[in-house]
């Protein structure tokens, strides 16, 4: 895992550069239209003709990347599959604050292909490269921004609800970081199953309780219903997991059931946080025991606490981060799990592994929603499009896509079964480079791909920690392994690169695009006002839009360089009077001084860059010695 230190240097570069990113997601976006446009061309156009005037039009990689998600669509029938475990995301509109902050979106939404794609800004190292990756997460369900809660109940919960009222036993859980809208959707649902649950059954009981810190640093069980009084969570005779000693409700009606509702909501434990004015500081579960004809069902709605990192909980008293200590270590935990079973159906483990349920209450709760078969469950990832939320988003997707992935029981088909045979064995035989686990199962660099016999020389194998100058190796165990080489700095490996941008792919598909267009439109721009650098027909413009008193007798060949060596008195020649010369000798002295405040600018960006590069954030952003740049 990057730095926290990492991190804020790659936030303050999508601040610093917002507009070079927010231009690449509008070319992906404009590459998905117009993909979309000529998908129709196909019935016409020999196969693959209709890609070309894609790839002519946009960067290639984004091209084929907007391509895939538009017109391939190899995730479009996700909804049809029968699978008991289902994973949705729903992404929030950006908030009043980052509009006034002009934030640009980060997340953009393939409906037709079921996925989330991720824009990532960043600042190479070597401090000249500036570049986005777009990464696409593919599940089963998402949710556009304008969604409405109803929707969401309709696809994620109404099909939980069924299922328990049928006598089964059925989970929806809310996952993300904080302030991205769980409590919101989580309460909207639950308005919806009020009304929908007493259309089939007479009676519901209910019980909510939440799971918190106590004083003495450990995770305990409240009861909501009854004044937060301690409750207990045991194994029953059923292998399932049960909270006991929490007090049941039974409701009648809607209103009832309403009321229980806010009444159990209202003693959940929340606190004013830097992220969110009522963040919530603990796991809210709220089961609702349904009665049937043949045995009782189970609807348990899991609204789980929003992660933070360091930087978002600097003005947390002592008990505050004890508190938000332990929500991070549950979801640590349950992100383990995920990560665990997800190497176990992908053949990364020869020997199977023990899965560490127990080292938390809130996975031991959730146990059988993973690993039962019987058991339906369906996983909501809420998502914030703001750019400083990057790391949280890729975080929660790369997490319920291992969650997803883990469903063993969905391969049922033989061609599916084959096709999960043969990965296992490449992964087993797989060495070097070739050997990296992760979803994609590919580490990449844009201009050489790692020669295989160069591995054996004794440079690939000097390895320290994230953060090294040149080479790095990142936990094996977080399914994430790098041995980084710049090959500009090593002779051993006798290639010679412009560029080198190295990419783990940790998601379904990714596309990096170098935002080199942008530096060259930097660059021109800054270079506007040089007259050095004018020719003839620049200048000639320049002096069409002045309005001069008199005549200006310069040749139509000069170029502002033979211009600017005339001085005062060869200019003076060339006009017809005193006013004149002295209108066009301002003219050109704004020129100059726009040209400096431009060339400056320049500078400050490229400095900013570099300093980003080498993870100097404070020097990057200090307005003292930077100023403002004008993009």
């Amino acid at each position: 895992m990057a730095s926290n230190h990492k991190l804020v240097c790659a936030r303050a570069a999508r601040q610093q550069f917002r507009g070079a990113f927010q231009q690449a997601v509008r070319d992906y976006r404009l590459a998905k239209l117009s993909a979309s446009t000529l998908k129709g061309l196909d019935a016409f156009l020999p196969d693959g003709l209709s890609f070309l005037p894609l790839s002519y039009l946009y960067d290639g990689e984004v091209a084929r990347f907007a391509w895939e998600g538009a017109v391939t669509k190899e995730n479009r029938d996700a909804c049809d599959r029968q699978t008991n475990f289902r994973v949705m995301a729903r992404t929030r509109p950006l908030q009043e604050q980052e509009v006034d902050s002009k934030l640009y979106e980060s997340l953009s939404s393939e409906g037709g292909n079921h996925s989330i794609i991720v824009h990532d800004g960043r600042v190479h190292r070597d401090g000249r490269t500036i570049y986005t990756n777009h990464s696409r997460f593919c599940l089963d369900r998402v949710f556009p921004q304008d969604a409405s809660n109803p929707q969401v109940f309709e696809e994620a919960a109404e099909p939980l609800l069924n299922f328990a009222l049928q006598g089964g036993r059925s989970t929806l859980i809310f996952f993300g970081q904080t302030g991205t809208g769980k409590t919101y959707t989580a309460r909207g649902v639950l308005d919806d199953v009020t009304k929908k649950v007493f259309l089939q059954t007479a009676e519901v009981e209910m019980c909510c309780y939440e799971m918190a810190g106590t004083r003495g640093g450990r995770e305990a069980f409240f009861d909501l219903l009854a004044d937060r009084a301690q409750v207990k969570c045991l194994t029953g005779e059923d292998g399932n997991v049960h909270v006991r000693g929490a007090r049941r409700v039974k409701c009648q009606n809607a209103g009832e059931l309403h009321q229980a509702i806010e009444a159990a909501f209202s003693w959940r434990s929340s606190e004013c946080t830097e992220r969110n004015e009522a963040s919530s500081r603990s796991h809210c579960i709220l089961e609702l025991h349904l009665a049937c004809e043949d045995e009782n069902g189970l609807l348990r709605v899991v609204d789980l606490a929003g992660s933070e990192r360091n930087f978002e909980t600097q003005m947390h008293s002592k008990s505050m981060a004890e508190r938000g200590g332990l929500i991070n270590y549950s979801l640590l935990m349950l992100k383990e799990c995920a990560r665990v079973m997800h190497n176990q159906v992908k053949g990364a483990r020869e020997k199977e592994i023990h899965v560490p349920f127990r080292s938390s209450r809130l996975t031991h709760l959730l146990r059988s929603s993973f690993t039962d078969k019987y058991h339906m469950t369906t996983v909501v990832a809420t998502l914030s499009p703001s750019p400083t939320d990057v790391e949280h988003s890729l975080n929660t997707l790369q997490h319920v896509g291992m969650m997803r992935s883990a469903r063993a029981w969905e391969m049922q088909d033989t061609e599916a079964m084959a096709a999960m045979e043969d990965a296992i064995s490449e992964a087993k035989t797989a060495k070097g480079f070739d050997a990296v686990q992760g979803r994609g199962r590919a580490l990449h660099s844009k201009l050489q791909d790692a020669r295989k016999g160069q591995l054996d020389l004794h440079a690939f194998q000097m390895k320290t920690q994230v953060g090294g100058s040149i080479i790095k190796k990142y936990e094996g165990e977080s399914a994430k392994l790098e041995t980084f080489i710049d090959a500009r700095w090593h002779r051993e490996l006798k290639v010679k690169v412009q560029e080198d941008l190295w990419v783990l792919r940790d998601a379904d598909m990714e596309a990096t695009q170098v935002l080199s267009d942008w530096r060259k439109e930097q660059w021109t721009a800054s270079k506007a006002h040089d007259l050095h650098r004018w020719d003839a027909q620049t200048l000639q413009s320049f002096l069409k839009s002045l309005d001069l008193p008199g005549e200006v007798r310069i040749p139509s060949t000069m170029t502002g360089s033979q211009l600017r060596r005339l001085g005062p008195r060869g200019l003076a020649a060339l006009c017809g009077d005193v006013a004149t010369a002295q209108v066009l000798q301002a003219a050109l002295l704004g020129e100059r001084q726009a040209d400096q405040v431009a060339t400056a600018a320049h500078r400050s960006q490229n400095a900013r860059m570099t300093a980003l590069g080498n993870h100097k954030v404070h020097a990057a952003v200090d307005e003292a010695v930077f100023e403002e740049a004008p993009f």
